[in-house]
C-alpha cells in the first residue's frame, strides 16, 4: 500500500473542470486545504484565478506527454459527453468511455494512486439504455487498471442548469421533489446537484480507503458531507 503523502504536498488532477459538476469541485478544492496545487486540464481557459490552480489547456490525449515530470497523487474526473442519457452508443463512447480512459491512463503514468470518477447509478453492460451500458464499460474498464484505489460515484441524475438545455433537462430539475419518495434500493435513483457531487468526490478522496468502492443513494450522501467538513 503506497504511503499518503502529507497534505502540503499533495497534487491534484482534474479533468472536465469546465462542466457542471467539474467547476463545483474545482471551486471546492480550491477552497479547502486537501492540495497544495491542483491541475486542472480543459480545452478552454477555466474562468477561476487561484495561485494553487494550474490550468493546463490541451487535449487530454496529450495529458501525459505534456504533463510529464509533473507528480500527482489524486485524479478526479468529471468528463461526459454533451448528449449524455439522450445519447447514442457511438456519440457516448468517445467522450464517456474512450477519453476517460485515457486520462485515467494518463494520471496513473503521472503518478497518482487514486481515480475518482462520475459513473451513474445502475450502470452495466447489460443495462437498459445506451448511456448506463457505456457507463457499465467504462466502470469494467478501470477496474482493470492498477489504480491502488478507485472511488466510482454513481448518481442518479445530476440537475443544473447547463448552457443548451432540452426539455427533457427542464424536466429534470423538478427531480429533486421526489427524492423524499425514493428510499431504500431506490435511493439511488435521487436527484444530486453538482455541488453535492463535487463535494462527494472530494469526500472520497480523503477517505484514503484502497480498492475499488461504487458510491450511491445515501452512501454518495455520506461522502458528499465528509467532504464539505
Amino acid at each position: 500500500m503506497p504511503v499518503e503523502a502529507p497534505i502540503a504536498q499533495r497534487m491534484a488532477l482534474v479533468a472536465g473542470g469546465t462542466g457542471l459538476t467539474g467547476r463545483a469541485l474545482l471551486q471546492l478544492l480550491l477552497k479547502g486545504s486537501d492540495y497544495a496545487r491542483i491541475h486542472a486540464v480543459t480545452r478552454r481557459p477555466v474562468p477561476l484565478d487561484n495561485p494553487r490552480l494550474a490550468n493546463r489547456i490541451l487535449p487530454l490525449e496529450q495529458v501525459q506527454a505534456k504533463l510529464t515530470g509533473t507528480r500527482v497523487n489524486d485524479a478526479f474526473c468529471c468528463l461526459g459527453a454533451p448528449q449524455a442519457r439522450r445519447g447514442t452508443r457511438a456519440q457516448l463512447r468517445p467522450v464517456d468511455l474512450e477519453l476517460t480512459l485515457a486520462f485515467a491512463r494518463a494520471a496513473l503514468a503521472l503518478g497518482a494512486t487514486r481515480f475518482v470518477v462520475v459513473s451513474a447509478a445502475g450502470a452495466g453492460r447489460d443495462a437498459a439504455g445506451d448511456f448506463l451500458k457505456v457507463k457499465g464499460e467504462l466502470e469494467a474498464a478501470l477496474r482493470e487498471l492498477r489504480f491502488p484505489a478507485i472511488d466510482i460515484l454513481a448518481p442518479g441524475v445530476v440537475t443544473g442548469l447547463r448552457a443548451q438545455m432540452q426539455p427533457a433537462d427542464w424536466l429534470a430539475m423538478l427531480r429533486p421533489m421526489l427524492n423524499p419518495l425514493l428510499c431504500g434500493s431506490l435511493a439511488g435513483h435521487r436527484a444530486v446537484a453538482p455541488e453535492t457531487l463535487a463535494a462527494a468526490m472530494l469526500g472520497a478522496a480523503r477517505s484514503q480507503r484502497g480498492g475499488v468502492h461504487v458510491y450511491s443513494g445515501t452512501s454518495l450522501q455520506e461522502l458528499a458531507e465528509s467532504g464539505l467538513r
